[in-house]
């Protein structure tokens, strides 16, 4: 059994409902390429999927599609990508542009077996590129190299990813090698040099930075360095907990 979602253009959609939802929990084979979704105040794409098959035939590709202008600020997500249990196999997201969508989140899951690839994200207006759902104990990392984030630099695209960096519960993303150029050409790679996971940091700031979270205290693990021309703001009710170094400031703090 399979089915097969294949160049259709859908420019319509409630602000409630995703334009395409796909329930499919017994089917191994699905197929979602080269679809249009454009101008759009509601969600585009919801598919909720299940293990009940045999993991070597299970086989999900959602590619070489178009998200544009989609969704509006308050909606939780252009496309989602459901999963229960938590772990399906072969999964993949690869080739798909999104460009100027809006919703807060461009790319939702709680699928453990999702692999990201040779993605385009040039969303500015969204606030993260890709939001992780996936509990760090069922999956310690999610695999996404070789995308373009719309960023040069590992930080940048950590900014625009919710991760364990964010929220210690859900699994890492592993985001490198990149692209630097949308015609993915050029690869960068790199690592956190900063936030070492949810509440621990050290080391030089890339960008202006804020540490605003009170819900428990930053573990400084290696001494932290402002730059000159760059900013680090520790708001009021922010606790800071030395293991080793301090502060050093060349910048303003």
């Amino acid at each position: 059994m399979s089915v097969t979602l294949h160049r259709n253009i859908f420019e319509r959609s409630s602000f409630y409902y995703p334009a395409v939802d796909l329930y499919l929990p017994n089917v191994p084979l699905i197929h979602v390429t080269e679809n249009t979704f454009v101008n759009m105040t509601g969600r585009a794409l919801k598919l909720s999927l299940s293990a009940n098959v045999d993991p070597d035939k299970y086989s999900v590709v959602i590619s070489d599609n178009v998200f544009r202008s989609v969704g509006r600020p308050n909606l939780d997500y252009v496309v989602w990508l459901y999963c229960s249990p938590v772990y399906a196999p072969n999964i993949s997201l690869t080739g798909n542009n999104f460009y100027f969508n809006l919703a807060s989140a461009t790319v939702l899951t709680s699928c453990g077996g999702l692999f990201v690839t040779e993605n385009t994200f040039v969303n500015p207006d969204a606030t993260y590129d890709y939001r992780v759902q996936v509990l760090h104990q069922t999956v310690a990392t999610m695999f996404a190299p070789l995308n373009y984030w719309n960023a040069t630099t590992f930080d940048e695209i950590a900014d625009r990813i919710y991760d364990h960096a964010d929220a210690e519960r859900y699994a890492s993303v592993q985001v490198s090698p990149w692209y630097l150029d949308q015609n993915r050409t050029q690869t960068a790679s790199g690592e956190h040099t900063f936030f070492k996971g949810p509440f621990e940091i050290g080391g030089e700031i890339k960008s202006n930075m804020t540490l605003s979270s009170t819900e428990q205290p930053y573990r400084v693990t290696k001494n932290i360095f402002v730059p000159l021309g760059l900013s680090l703001v520790i708001e009021a009710g922010v606790t800071l907990q030395f293991t080793e170094g301090g502060i050093t400031v060349e910048g303003e703090w």
